[in-house]
């Protein structure tokens, strides 16, 4: 089965486009705190999958398997770029004026 043919072209295309439109204006804090919404939202989505398969609600446990492998790459993400962000500012705050 192919993934790609679930998702309509058109659709793909106007997602993208308003994510340029948006990326275009928003500031560096304000896609930080979008990210940072994102991984909080995947991380309780994660969590109820969890609760839901020990108590026998969710019975197909791919789906909660898939979203707390989402939560963890997401989570995996975002501390890097923190990491990053944090190296970069201790190399600025090291340089000699």
């Amino acid at each position: 089965m192919k993934v790609d043919s679930l998702i309509p072209s058109n659709l793909t295309t106007q997602i993208n486009d308003n994510n340029n439109k948006n990326d275009e204006n928003a500031s560096f804090a304000d896609l930080l705190k979008k990210s940072i919404n994102d991984v909080n939202n995947l991380q309780i989505a994660a969590d109820t999958a969890i609760k839901e398969i020990s108590t026998g609600k969710m019975d197909n446990i791919q789906d909660a398997v898939m979203a707390i492998e989402k939560a963890d790459v997401s989570m995996r993400l975002l501390l890097e770029v923190k990491n990053k962000a944090v190296q970069a500012y201790n190399q600025i705050m090291n340089m000699q004026v």
